[in-house]
C-alpha cells in the first residue's frame, strides 16, 4: 500500500458510518502504592495510595473509540447505569462525538474494569457490573434499532460472562459488510465473519493456529476468519482469500490490552471504505503496532499517527 492509497483510504473513512454493538464498559486506571507507612486509625491497616485516576471507553467501547479516532462516524449501541462510571461512558462518547442514543441507561452497575498499576505493571483488576443478569433487558429492542438504520459496517462485541448479545442472537445475525469479535460464543456466529485471537482458535479447536488450520475453518464455516497471533502478525481467510500480515517489529515496552479492539476497528474501517483484504491488514497492522506502545491504557491510533508510521518514522 503506498501513501496514495492510504490517503484515499484515510479519506473515505471520514465518510463512513459504523456501528458498534455488544458489551461497552469503561477502563478505569489508577496508580497505586500499597508501602505508605500511614495506617488507618480506625482499622489499624496500612492505608494505600491511589494517584493519576484515568478512565478510557472499553470492551465495545474501546472499539467505538477508535473507529471515532479514525475519523469515522460512529453509533453505539448497548447499556449503560446511571453511576459515575456511565455519566464518565456517556462524557467520553459525547467528547468523541459517538452517537449513543442507542446506549440505554438502565438498572445496572456501569461494567467496569478497575486496573491498578504499580510501576506500570497492572496488578489485579476490581471488575463492577461485567456479571449482571440484566443485560438481555433491552437486547431485542437495540437489534430492532439497529436494523432500523443503515451502516457503511456493524462489529458486533461479546465479552461479558452475561453478554448483551447471547448464542441465540447471534446465530440470527447475518451481514457480509461486519464483523464478530466474541470471547466465548463464535461457534455460533455461523453467517458473520468472526474475528479470534490465537488462543481463542486453540480453544476452539484444540489444535495450533497454523495457515492451514486457519484456512481449514474459514472453508469449514464458509465465512471469513481473522485471527490475530500476537507477535506473529494476523491471518485473514475466506473460502477464496488467503492472506498473512507480519507484524510490525516492536519499539520498547508494550501494553497489549485492546490490541485486539483497535484491530478490529482498523481492519473493519478500511474494509468499509474500499480496501482490499491485503490493504486493510496493513492498515489494522499499523494501527495496533501504534497502540500498543501507549503504557497504561486502551490505545488508539490516529490518523495522523498511521501516516507517519506507513512512511517510515518511529514509534516514540
Amino acid at each position: 500500500m503506498n501513501s496514495e492509497r492510504l490517503e484515499t483510504i484515510l479519506a473515505r473513512i471520514q465518510q463512513l458510518r459504523m456501528a458498534v454493538m455488544g458489551d461497552f464498559a469503561l477502563d478505569f486506571y489508577f496508580d497505586l502504592q500499597t508501602s505508605t507507612n500511614e495506617f488507618s486509625l480506625e482499622t489499624a491497616k496500612e492505608v494505600h495510595l491511589a494517584s493519576q485516576p484515568r478512565a478510557y471507553l472499553g470492551g465495545a467501547g474501546n472499539v467505538a473509540k477508535n473507529l471515532a479516532i479514525l475519523g469515522a462516524q460512529v453509533s453505539a449501541f448497548g447499556v449503560r447505569g446511571n453511576d459515575l462510571f456511565g455519566r464518565e461512558i456517556a462524557h467520553q462518547m459525547a467528547a468523541l462525538g459517538i452517537d449513543a442514543k442507542n446506549i440505554i441507561e438502565t438498572n445496572i452497575d456501569t461494567p467496569t474494569y478497575s486496573k491498578p498499576l504499580q510501576k506500570e505493571e497492572e496488578l489485579n483488576r476490581i471488575d463492577f457490573g461485567t456479571r449482571s443478569s440484566n443485560f438481555q433487558a433491552q437486547t431485542g429492542e437495540l437489534l430492532q434499532a439497529l436494523a432500523a438504520e443503515t451502516f457503511d459496517w456493524i462489529i458486533f462485541n461479546e465479552q461479558f460472562s452475561i453478554p448483551l448479545l447471547q448464542a441465540q442472537h447471534i446465530e440470527s445475525l447475518t451481514n457480509s459488510k461486519a464483523i464478530a469479535d466474541l470471547r466465548s460464543l463464535g461457534s455460533f456466529a455461523r453467517n458473520l465473519p468472526l474475528k479470534v485471537n490465537e488462543a481463542e482458535f486453540i480453544k476452539i479447536h484444540q489444535k495450533a493456529a497454523t495457515p492451514e488450520n486457519i484456512r481449514s475453518w474459514a472453508k469449514t464455516r464458509n465465512k471469513p476468519v481473522l485471527v490475530t497471533l500476537g507477535e506473529k502478525g494476523m491471518v485473514y481467510a475466506g473460502t477464496e482469500e488467503f492472506h498473512h500480515q507480519p507484524a510490525f517489529p516492536v519499539k520498547g515496552p508494550i501494553d497489549t490490552v485492546g490490541a485486539g479492539d483497535m484491530v478490529v476497528a482498523g481492519f473493519s474501517a478500511a474494509r468499509a471504505a474500499g480496501a482490499s483484504v491485503e490493504e486493510a491488514c496493513e492498515f489494522a497492522s499499523l494501527a495496533v503496532h501504534i497502540s500498543i506502545h501507549q503504557l497504561g491504557e486502551t490505545g488508539s491510533a490516529s490518523p495522523d499517527a498511521i501516516r507517519q508510521l506507513h512512511d517510515g518514522h518511529t514509534i516514540a
